[in-house]
């Protein structure tokens, strides 16, 4: 199994496990289905890569539509989105694939939502929610423009951070919602309520 595959059957894992349960009712309830539980792993792949959909959320009034979902361990929780802006190698990152999808008025298929979660310990090692975050994919990238421009204090409410072979954008949750920008956020405080 790769380290891409390893990775994915893991995020999948704890996003099913504590991610779900806690913002399952702030979306309406319903059902999530993990991308790979319903596609072989070629077509799992492709749908994550191409159009950056790791789940689909089947509503109870029989809607679907994809989430792109952001997993990191360890003990911190940043509370940010961090969106992949460049590689280094040249290939399309995600910015460029969901700008392209969205604007292209083309029809191609893209996560409506992006949620990002910190979950505390290391990969798989059921670990509890630290906090999460759910916000519109069109809304990420429209904010992640604004970090482009120069329009975001980049010391403390997003900018780019290297990480060796790509370049992230990353936005604090806590600026997108001064901002105006509509999104839902549970923290450690309220997880535990």
């Amino acid at each position: 199994m790769s380290d891409f595959q390893r990775d994915l059957e893991a995020s999948s894992s704890d996003f099913l496990r504590v991610v779900w349960p806690a913002i399952g009712p702030l979306l309406g309830g319903g059902e999530i289905v993990p991308v790979e539980s319903v596609a072989d792993k070629g077509m799992a792949t492709m749908l994550d890569q191409r159009s950056g959909i790791d789940a689909w959320h089947l509503s109870r009034d029989k809607q679907v539509r994809g989430i792109a979902s952001r997993v990191q361990w360890g003990s911190t929780a940043w509370n940010t989105f961090t969106v992949r802006y460049a590689r280094h190698s040249g290939a399309k990152t995600e910015y460029e694939k969901r700008k392209n999808d969205i604007y292209a008025n083309a029809g191609w298929l893209y996560p409506h939502l992006t949620v990002q979660a910190y979950i505390g310990g290391s990969k798989a090692a059921s670990g509890d929610l630290l906090s999460v975050a759910v916000i519109k994919t069109k809304s990420l990238i429209d904010a992640c423009d604004q970090v482009i421009r120069g329009e975001v204090d980049k010391r403390k409410e997003g900018g780019f951070r290297d990480a060796g072979n790509a370049t992230f954008i990353w936005l604090g949750w806590a600026w997108l919602q001064r901002s105006g920008y509509e999104i839902k956020v549970l923290e450690r405080e309220r997880l535990a309520a």
